[in-house]
This record gives structure tokens, sequence and C-alpha cells, in this order.
């Protein structure tokens, strides 16, 4: 049974910006209207000194919804490690894992953008290391009964003492990538995919002793729903364009700049729908959305849908009809497909 949520980036649009407090508002609100509508989660994702002023603090972020909410699960996707102390981050977790009553998910990934990692001074070929490390001193953090001692490449901590406690035991650990080392390191500890599912993932579980039916993977969905096709496209359409080319036109790992001739993504391609691969949105009416999403509910492996409804610079009562017409006319019928029993958490 596929578990439906939200994917939140908060974030303006950089060419008609809004004060700040009144953004971060609204994904709140937009969080605790989706638990009134049944969705299941709400994960926050990150990244830095952007023109956009996208979030750089997603856990601040998920604090602030889990005070506001009572049984929606809140967490990260992703919170890029390498720009993190590990320790400090297993004390977060930990606290808004309390404030929640164990309702925290940690997704958790290596980063992207060159431009980050060039101001904070990390080297980005080392990134992958980096955050593995990270991960596993936090998942020492909030597992590890006594005190202990980390040395690592790139951490050393002497006496580390972890006394405050995360209500789940264990917390989930959400990993993005599926690259064959990501993947193998997963199953061996245990974490979950946020990504398209390979195999390769259920062969590794398996030859670590675990069964695949308890481990989960994700696949993030960009939507807007609305009566008509054109509603959808227009409503949705600034901050799509947006979005794409945050990703299609940023710095490669070395530095350079993709050939905007090539690489850009114009309004025009997404009036068409004609895109491919990540972020491809879903747009249009109910019955379109249903038949684009359906064959996902019988795809081997996907357990969550995390759906974004708000793209930058979009209005609430749009979001709101995008929602609602989700809630009410889409999801009941995709959950009609699904005969496979709930995976256990």
């Amino acid at each position: 049974m596929i578990t439906f949520g939200t994917i939140m980036a908060p974030r303006n649009h950089p060419d008609r910006p809004r004060p700040l407090p009144e953004i971060y508002q609204e994904y709140i609100s937009d969080a605790v209207y989706l638990e009134q509508l049944g969705f299941g989660f709400a994960w926050i994702g990150e990244h830095r000194m952007t023109p956009c002023q996208w979030t750089p603090s997603p856990l601040t972020m998920a604090a602030a919804i889990a005070a506001r909410t009572s049984v929606l699960r809140v967490g990260t996707s992703v919170l890029c490690l390498p720009f993190h102390n590990p320790l400090r981050v297993a004390e977060d977790i930990a606290v808004i894992d309390n404030i929640s009553n164990g309702r925290f998910d940690f997704g958790f990934g290596v980063g992207s953008h060159w431009d980050e990692f060039a101001t904070f001074g990390v080297p980005i070929n080392r990134r992958w290391s980096m955050t593995m490390e990270s991960a596993q001193l936090i998942e020492r953090c909030l597992t590890e009964p006594e005190p202990f001692d980390h040395q690592g490449e790139f951490f050393a901590f002497t006496g580390i003492h972890f006394t405050t406690r995360p209500v789940q035991r264990p917390l989930p650990f959400w990993v993005g990538g599926a690259g064959t080392r990501t993947v193998d390191l997963a199953a061996q500890r245990g974490w979950h995919l946020m990504a398209e599912r390979p195999a390769r993932y259920d062969q590794q579980l398996e030859a670590n002793g675990r069964s695949p039916r308890e481990y989960f993977s994700a696949l993030m969905q960009m939507v807007c729903i609305a009566p008509t096709h054109e509603e959808a496209v227009e409503s949705s359409l600034e901050g799509l364009h947006y979005f794409r080319n945050f990703y299609a036109l940023r710095r490669q790992p070395d530095g350079s700049l993709p050939d905007p001739t090539v690489a850009e993504v114009t309004r025009d391609m997404i009036r068409r729908g004609d895109l491919g691969g990540f972020g491809t949105p879903i747009v249009g009416t109910p019955d379109e959305a249903y038949e684009l999403l359906a064959p996902l509910m019988t795809t081997p492996g996907v357990t969550h849908l995390p759906l974004s409804f708000r793209h930058a610079g979009m209005r609430t009562p749009e979001v709101r009809q995008s929602m609602d017409l989700f809630a009410a006319e889409v999801l009941p019928a995709l959950r009609a497909l699904q005969t496979t029993p709930a995976v256990t958490r």
C-alpha cells in the first residue's frame, strides 16, 4: 500500500518575491491542511543561499510543522550532510522526534550544487564519503547506550555521551540516491531509499539478512490539478519553469556551466509536457493525473509518493484547489488500485 505525502521546498520566486514570513507560514499551513485531508507525511528539502531563498533549515521547518500537527509524519528530504556537524544534526533529530512524539523521518543526501560547496569550502568530490561517515555517526549517536569515541576520515570526537534519546527505536533513515555504493550501504545499514528502487536494493537487503518488505522507497512527483488542463498549466507554469531550470542550469561538479541553448527548459516545453527525467510534473485535470499515476500503484517496490503541490510563486487558492481535487478525486481512485498489503513500519 503506497503512503501519500508531500515534499516541500519552502522558497520564493526570485522574479516576484514576497516577505519570507508569509512564505514560511504558507508552507506550514499547507502541511496542516494536508494532514486534515488524510496525507501521511510532510518532508522538507534543503538548499542554501539561492536566489529564491530556498530554506537552508529544513529541520527548523520540520519542528514547526510537528508542533502544529498530531499524526502527520515530518522529515527532511534531503538534509545535505556535508554542510552540517553530525553531532548537532543528531541532537536536532532527537529533539524533533520528541516534539512530534515519534513522527520524524530523517532523509539525507550528499548535495548537488557546486555553488553551495564552494561557499562552504567543502570539497564536492568528497561529498559521498563525508555524507556516509556523518550518517553512520548520527546513527550511533541515536542508538549507542554508552559513551563512545569517533575517529573517522572527516570527523573526530571523544567522549560522545548522547543523552537526548529519540522516541523511535530505530528512527527511520532515508538516503537520497540509488547509485551502487549508496544502495549497498543502505541495505547494509537498513536505510530506506528516497529514489527509484533498483532490484539491487532488495537483493542486498536479503544478502544482509533483511526482509525487503520492511524497507521503503519514495518517488517524488510534482503535481498541479485544476478543473481544466489549461488552468493547471497556467497556475503552476512559472514555478515549474523556475524549478526545472534551477537544476538544469546548475554548475557541474567541476564548476563548469552547461550550454543553456541545450539544457534550458522553456515554458513552451512545460506547456507541451515535452520533458522527461527528474522533476517531470503531472499537470492537468483529475482524470489526467489519475491516468499518469495509476501505473505507479502496481509498480513493485514503490511504497511512498511525496507530492509537491506548491510551486514557487503559486497562489494559495490555486494550491488548495489542487490539493482538494487530488484528495477528493484522484487519491480514492488510486487507492482502489492497491491490493498489496501494507509494509510494516
